[in-house]
């Protein structure tokens, strides 16, 4: 479930981290397009759709028929790290890792005392580190016998997770109070520094540069006054130093933000889908797609740009996934699981 805890019960923003990948033409090619679905918090309906993006072909609750049990209660988001993928389940408090080509499961890694874990990232060899919301920490996982080892106490209600170099990045929500991201030494597992950013960070993911990218999607304070809320805004931090780079304001309570390092531009759910120049740090268009999507992801495919939108819809029935091209048009669609919240992309 994503954390914009104050649209939807307990519901957050994903900013992916690690899977919005961007192929390579002639040697990396895009072989499925995989969703992944919350499902109803306290529930225990998550699934995962897959997509054929050449035959069009649409297949729902890829993991439970292929493991014969359902995945669990919310599935929050996913990671590929060395050839597994990883996928982190909210609310059963555990990570599912599977073949990434055929979604059969390796293993299973428990996260002690209703954490609440987040989001993973790989943070050096044989290791993982896993934000958890309610254990005000960072879980270090061992990926040779899939096993939490140990923990780092970080700010409140972590969220987002990048790692450049031997920097770990994460955002601090502190439920919408929060405005610090902690700054991890991979190598001594402790908290180096922390940086001051706007309010409510919550997405994290590093560019192709080493920069990182903080959407932090500003404090609501009394729920009745929206006079009284605080704008969004996009941090950017140098990856090595942990210094502020820029800061950029978006206004509303922005979502997902996705990166095409390539081109130089990024794409942010704001009530609209904003297109951001991320060399001049600008907004350029607050209306690249006129209306404002769950979750975002970004691909190519045979040379293509391609925008990916997920529209919950009512959070519990059905939801769509939208494909746009480079200009912001809507080329296809197809129907998801109970609330689309990421997406994974399979390259080969």
């Amino acid at each position: 479930m994503k954390t914009n805890l104050f649209k939807i019960s307990l519901v957050a923003l994903l900013i992916f981290a690690g899977c919005n990948t961007k192929s390579e033409p002639d040697e990396v090619t895009l072989a499925g397009i995989y969703v992944l679905n919350e499902g109803n918090f306290g529930q225990a309906n998550a699934s995962i759709t897959s997509y054929n993006p050449e035959t069009g072909v649409v297949t729902q609750n890829v993991y439970e028929s292929v493991n014969g049990t359902p995945i669990g209660d919310a599935l929050q988001s996913a990671a590929l790290i060395d050839e597994k993928l990883y996928l982190v389940v909210n609310n059963s408090h555990k990570i599912e890792v599977v073949n990434p080509e055929t979604f059969t499961n390796i293993g299973t890694i428990e996260i002690a005392n209703g954490a609440s874990p987040r989001y993973i990232a790989k943070a050096g060899e044989h290791k993982a580190y896993v934000t958890n919301l309610y254990a005000n920490a960072v879980s270090i996982i061992n990926l040779e016998s899939l096993e939490e080892t140990g923990s780092i106490e970080v700010g409140a209600n972590p969220e987002g997770i990048a790692v450049v170099g031997t920097n770990a990045f994460v955002a601090n929500s502190g439920f919408g109070n929060g405005n610090t991201v902690s700054i991890i030494n991979t190598v001594t597992d402790e908290v180096e520094s922390t940086v001051t950013v706007g309010d409510n960070p919550i997405g994290v993911q590093a560019d192709a540069s080493g920069r990182i990218w903080v959407v932090c999607v500003g404090a609501y304070n009394d729920f009745s006054d929206p006079e009284d809320d605080t704008p969004g805004f996009i941090y950017v931090l140098n990856g090595e130093t942990g210094s502020i780079i820029e800061q950029i304001e978006v206004g509303g309570h922005p979502g997902d933000f996705v990166l095409d390092s390539e081109l130089g531009k990024g794409y942010l759910s704001n009530g609209t889908v904003f297109e951001i120049n991320t060399t001049a740090f600008e907004i350029t268009n607050e209306n690249f797609i006129s209306r404002e999507f769950y979750a975002l992801g970004f691909s190519t495919l045979n040379d293509e740009v391609v925008l990916w939108g997920a529209d919950a819809g009512n959070f519990s029935q059905s939801g769509t996934a939208f494909k746009f091209n480079e200009t912001g048009a809507k080329v296809d669609s197809f129907s998801t699981g109970i609330i689309p919240g990421q997406f994974y992309f399979d390259l080969q």
